[in-house]
């Protein structure tokens, strides 16, 4: 991205007419506008911006501002794009849609399920110990699931686990707990959420940099939020020992392999999991091959790797994209390209420079 934003010939235009710029920045106002009452107006996230990116380019093509002409690479090689190609951050679309691929195949092997039941098993049944190992389950799983997968794993095991336990009353405060965990999850890897990919890919910032930075802030914020949890919600650790061997009986019939089709298929889905995260992990090093790809190609990669497991019905997986978050954000990345030339990020900048 990087490289071809610099060879695309011609730059923003120098001097532009500060009408052009209140126009765009007109534009950004009403996009704005349209996305915070999406749903009075009945339209998608998609739809809003990619209306005004084509708004925004007709605009800067009729007033000249935007770099029109051929890429140049390194080799001497003359590439002919649209001038909205180099604008859009690849890197950062192209690990949304290779990670969800990747982590919704792997999750049909069971192995989400089975390390749910397993941490539900070790818990005894007590609640307490529930909550802690549930939170900290949450977070883990929001850190390389999206936040919705992780809440339907934990949620729907927490309601299940909680009126075996005849503690059905407790529900709402672990679902409320584990809700605000699955936010706090987002925030532990560069690929944890869409906000952490955009500001990691942009500033150049390695995936074990992210992760050691990161992870204090979310310790703490883990700990705080389970014990708070635990005090507003009255989720208190079992008395007696007849509570504790009632309790234990009643979880011991839970079956970590009921989820699992094929114990072939579970451990590749492991071993590949684990590699993924290596991969991306040492996808910021430019030492070596993959690092020079990027961690766009490293998600791709693996979800082409696991998509060969299902590779005559991928079509179940690919409905399953959010195609209108991807679509929201190569529009947003185009709007903003133009946005860019026309000087109006220079003028946001000036605005709030007393305020910074």
């Amino acid at each position: 991205m990087e490289l071809m934003m610099i060879a695309a010939a011609g730059y923003p235009a120098a001097g532009v007419a500060s009408w052009i710029t209140y126009l765009f920045t007109g534009l950004l106002g009403a996009m704005v506008l349209c996305l915070a009452l999406e749903e009075k107006i009945h339209a998608k996230k998609s739809v809003i911006v990619g209306v005004t990116a084509v708004v925004a380019l007709l605009l800067g093509a009729f007033t000249g501002i935007l770099p029109f002409g051929a890429v140049h690479l390194p080799n001497g090689h003359e590439m002919k794009l649209p001038v909205f190609i180099p604008g859009i951050e690849w890197g950062v679309i192209t690990i949304i849609l290779g990670s969800s691929l990747f982590v919704d195949v792997t999750s049909k092997s069971g192995l989400f399920t089975f390390i749910a039941i397993k941490l539900t098993k070790a818990s005894r049944g007590d609640p307490r110990r529930l909550l802690w190992f549930y939170g900290v389950m949450t977070v883990v799983f929001s850190a390389v699931l999206n936040n919705v997968t992780a809440m339907i794993i934990v949620g729907s095991l927490s309601a299940v686990s909680l009126g075996k336990l005849g503690q059905r009353d407790k529900l709402l405060g672990f679902l409320l707990v584990e809700g605000l965990l699955t936010n706090i999850g987002g925030l532990l890897t560069l690929i944890s959420s869409v906000p952490n990919i955009i500001v990691g890919t942009t500033a150049g910032i390695g995936f074990v940099t992210f992760f050691l930075k990161a992870a204090p802030y979310v310790v703490v914020a883990t700990a705080g939020t389970i014990v708070m949890g635990a005090k507003v919600f009255g989720i208190e650790s079992l008395k007696t020992d007849e509570e504790r061997a009632v309790a234990l009986g009643q979880v011991s019939s839970f079956d970590e392999r009921d989820g699992i089709e094929s114990m072939g298929f579970f451990w590749f889905g492991a071993a590949m999991l684990v590699l993924f995260i290596c991969f991306i992990a040492t996808a910021s090093f430019d030492g070596w091959p993959i690092g020079k790809l990027g961690m766009g190609f490293v998600a791709m990669m693996f979800a082409v790797i696991m998509l060969c497991k299902f590779k005559s019905s991928v079509g179940k997986f690919y409905s399953g994209i959010d195609w209108d978050l991807l679509f929201f954000f190569v529009y947003l990345f185009v709007a903003i390209y133009a946005m860019e030339q026309a000087g109006v990020l220079e003028l946001i900048g000036k605005g709030i420079e007393p305020i910074i």
